[in-house]
This record gives structure tokens, sequence and C-alpha cells, in this order.
């Protein structure tokens, strides 16, 4: 598939998503999604090949729930892989910081370089393991916003990750398939719809994806604004 068409597959799609996008967003967008395609040659970035199947999988999945997180300040993508959905959001959202973090080195070479290829400002990927990013006192207080998909909850996201790291009333927002005994086989039985010290769960957002039978959600928990609230 031509790149021009490749675009307008993207604009088809999100448009029928609702989603406005410019020209140049989905261009942006594209960009991404070839240089994964490219990279996946040698890196197996990802298993999905087929342009309609990224398109609505990686990407949309990535961008429809964007209406329910913050649209700037600084964000951290955990487990981010090819990218997703740290740069697409990025792109859907300028005003974001973003960090991509990942614990593979051929991932972080492949994010630093397409980075670097779209031109972004304002984001970078980090080398590392979720479990030591809150050692650094750097990080500590600075972030409105924490995104992870793909990766199963664990209750110590919430308490050794998120409530360190987010900015009082930052946001933790993990993506997951909708249903219970879904949300049992990706963590819910750990992590669960309960509130942890000064993170307070704001609920099960749903929304649905084209060709998709089942609705994926994204599952929201806020810092309390103050310390022991």
């Amino acid at each position: 598939m031509r790149e021009n068409e490749f675009t307008d597959l993207i604009l088809r799609f999100t448009g029928e998503a609702g989603i406005t996008l410019t020209e140049k967003q989905a261009r942006l967008l594209n960009r991404h999604i070839q240089l994964m395609l490219e990279w996946n040659l040698r890196l197996n970035l990802t298993r999905i090949a087929e342009p309609e199947e990224i398109i609505v999988k990686h990407l949309l999945d990535s961008i429809v729930p964007a209406q329910f997180i913050p649209s700037s300040g600084n964000a951290l993508d955990v487990g981010t892989g090819a990218g997703f959905p740290g740069i697409p959001l990025k792109i859907v959202y300028p005003g974001l910081q973003m960090v991509l973090l990942d614990s593979s080195r051929k991932k972080v070479s492949f994010l630093t370089a397409a980075a670097v290829a779209l031109g972004l400002k304002g984001i970078r990927a980090l080398h590392g393991r979720w479990q030591e990013f809150p050692n650094a006192e750097a990080h500590i207080g600075k972030f409105e916003l924490i995104t992870m998909r793909a990766l199963k909850l664990e209750p110590e996201h919430l308490t050794r990750l998120a409530s360190p790291v987010l900015a009082p009333g930052g946001v933790f927002a993990w993506w997951c398939a909708r249903g219970s005994e879904r949300f049992a086989e990706r963590g819910d039985s750990d992590a669960g719809k309960t509130d942890y010290p000064d993170m307070s769960f704001e609920g099960d957002l749903d929304y649905l994806l084209p060709s998709m039978g089942q609705p994926r959600a994204i599952r929201l928990w806020r810092k309390a604004l103050k310390a022991g609230r």
C-alpha cells in the first residue's frame, strides 16, 4: 500500500471513530507505523502486519480513549514496546512531554530513531524497568499522566510506581479488554477496582473499535491532591 493510501486509510478510520486529525498528524502516525514495520523485520516489534489491523489494534486503540486522559503535562508510557500508546498520544496531544520507558534496549533504539525521524520534540525513550524508575529523585511527583497498555496490571504499579511519581491530581491509565473474565486474566483479581494509598479509583471507561466485537476499556486512578486523602 502506497504512503498516501495508508494516510487516507488512517484519516478514514479515525474519522469514523469520531477523531479529528490534521493531515500532518495522519502523516506522522503513518510514518510511525511504516518505521515500525521496517524495524519489525529485525526486532519483532509486532505480530500484527495487516494495514487495517495495525490501524485498529495499535493506532486506534491508542488514541480513541485519549479523550479520557490529560492532554498536556509530563507523561510516562510504561512498557511502551513499539511506542503504543505513547507516540500516537504525543502526535495527537503535542502538549504532552512524553517519556517512553521499556526494558528492551533494542526497542529503545527503535523508539529513539523513530522520534528523530518523525521530528517530534518533547519526547524521549528511556531504557529501564518500571520498578527502578521511582528511585530517581528527579522522577518523584513529576508526571501528570502514566499510561500502561498490553501489560498485566499489578498492585505495585499503583503503589510503587504511580503513587510516588505522579503529581497531585495526576492520572494512571491502564488499557484493557472489557468483561470481568478478561480483567481477571489480566490481573484484576490482584489489582482490582479499588483505592490505594493516595490513589483513588475513577472507573472503567468503555470504547469500541471498528470490526472488534468486544468493547475495550481504559481503567483510571487519580492521585490525591493532598497526602492522606
